[in-house]
């Protein structure tokens, strides 16, 4: 089986922010950040003004509540700004055109070949760690991190299915 495709920095961003969701160690600074410290500075804000300021503890308390909620609400969207900035200024930093570039993945018996014009890549079978499917991408993972993107737009349905089949046995181990 041969797949085409072209990777662009827009696939490397959503990588990167499904990678963030699904991470231990990013699921874990995320709630964090997302919960304690929007606790912390409500609590400062309730502190500083009901104490500093000698006002009402029920006024600060409720601008207190109303902020950390409003962090709450809004952090994803804001956790998502946060990769998506620092995963373009990453790629702005070198020249990226061996990653981000067209690709041709052949899938054979026992590995895959990936081939672009900066080098090939070949993959046994056995050292695929787990695959992820998206609605937008097909993520084979061959570690922690390092993981090979397959944008589905360049599959049909046919193409998708024939893939998944391919790589059902990595699937499976997951399980």
């Amino acid at each position: 089986m041969e797949i085409k495709y072209r990777i662009t920095e827009e696939d490397y961003i959503k990588f990167n922010i499904y990678h963030a969701e699904n991470s231990k160690a990013h699921k874990k600074s995320y709630y964090t950040l997302k919960y304690l410290l929007s606790l912390i500075c409500g609590l400062a804000i309730y502190f500083i003004g009901s104490n500093l300021f000698n006002q009402p503890k029920l006024y600060w308390g409720i601008i207190a509540i109303v902020f950390v909620l409003a962090w709450i609400i809004r952090f994803p969207k804001t956790y998502e700004k946060i990769i998506r900035k620092s995963v373009e200024s990453m790629l702005k930093d070198k020249d990226n055109s061996s990653m981000l570039c067209e690709n041709t993945m052949i899938i054979g018996e026992d590995e895959i070949r990936v081939i672009n014009k900066h080098n090939t890549e070949i993959i046994s079978k056995e050292g695929i760690k787990e695959v992820k499917v998206y609605d937008d991408m097909i993520l084979i993972y061959l570690s922690g991190f390092a993981a090979h993107i397959i944008p589905t737009r360049y599959l049909t349905d046919e193409t998708k299915e024939k893939l998944l089949k391919e790589l059902a046995f990595a699937m499976e181990k997951q399980e």
